[in-house]
This record gives structure tokens, C-alpha cells and sequence, in this order.
């Protein structure tokens, strides 16, 4: 898929683009772009040396953009069931309240997984690093 976007910042061989929601974002939502945002910015290779204020075109690969999105908000959400499943089969005579030791778990659970994808966060770097690429300057921003 292809989009166009504005290049807001550029750090090094790194550039921030800013994508403003269109009609097909309402469908897709691959960029991760939630229901309520009106834009948001992605970092991707500054592969064509763009500058701050020059509208670019951007390929991304929903696949890998939807693997990403699963991992993140998937991953820690099935663990927080889990947490909560287990706090419901413990046996009563080890924790009276089940409610409180299922939403005890719960919790724990959630956050043992938002954990692990911060110990993960450069693999899933490298994984998903491709899933924004610059393929044309569309509109130089006049700066030189």
C-alpha cells in the first residue's frame, strides 16, 4: 500500500513522517492510526535523503505492519486473560477471594508481558524495521 506523508523531522539517516487519516485509513488501519486520530507519525530510513517539509510517497507491507500491531496489542491482552483464568482455577483454600486473586493476576500477567516486550523491543526492531519504506520525493519543500 502506498501513502503519501510529510516529513516533520530528520535525525541522521532516520526521518518522522506525518500521515493525515485519508478514506482507505478507516478500513486498514495497518499504520496503527486508532479510530479517533486524526494523523500520526512514523519513523522510518530516510532512504532518499529527504528534508523536513518534503511530502514523500511511503510503501508499507500490511502484512508486517498487522504482525506488529498483533504482537503489541495481542500478546499482553491474551496474557492478561490468562492471569485471569488462572486466578479463577487456583483452589479456594489458597486464596479465599477468587475475584480479587483473578484480577491480582491478572494485572501481573499484563504487566510481565508488557515487560518481556520491552526486553524483545530490539528484536521486534529488526523484525519489523521494513514495514515503512521512502520511495519517492513527491514535493520538495524548497529548502536547500
Amino acid at each position: 500500500m502506498n501513502e503519501s506523508g510529510l516529513v516533520t523531522k530528520t535525525a541522521g539517516d532516520t526521518a518522522y513522517v506525518l500521515f493525515e487519516r485519508t478514506s482507505a485509513c478507516s478500513k486498514c488501519g495497518a499504520c496503527g492510526m486508532l479510530s479517533g486520530q486524526n494523523d500520526i507519525t512514523v519513523t522510518m530510513k530516510n532512504l532518499l535523503h529527504a528534508r523536513e517539509g518534503d511530502r514523500v510517497e511511503v510503501q508499507f507491507t500490511t502484512k508486517n505492519a498487522l504482525q506488529s500491531s498483533a504482537v503489541a496489542y495481542i500478546f499482553p491482552l491474551l496474557m492478561l486473560f490468562l492471569g485471569v483464568w488462572l486466578g479463577y482455577v487456583i483452589p479456594q483454600d489458597v486464596f479465599p477471594v477468587k475475584d480479587a486473586l483473578a484480577a491480582i493476576l491478572g494485572i501481573i500477567f499484563a504487566a510481565v508481558a508488557f515487560l518481556i516486550l520491552k526486553l524483545l523491543n530490539p528484536y521486534f526492531r529488526k523484525k519489523f524495521a521494513n514495514v515503512y519504506t521512502m520511495t519517492k520525493i513527491i514535493e520538495e519543500s524548497g529548502q536547500k
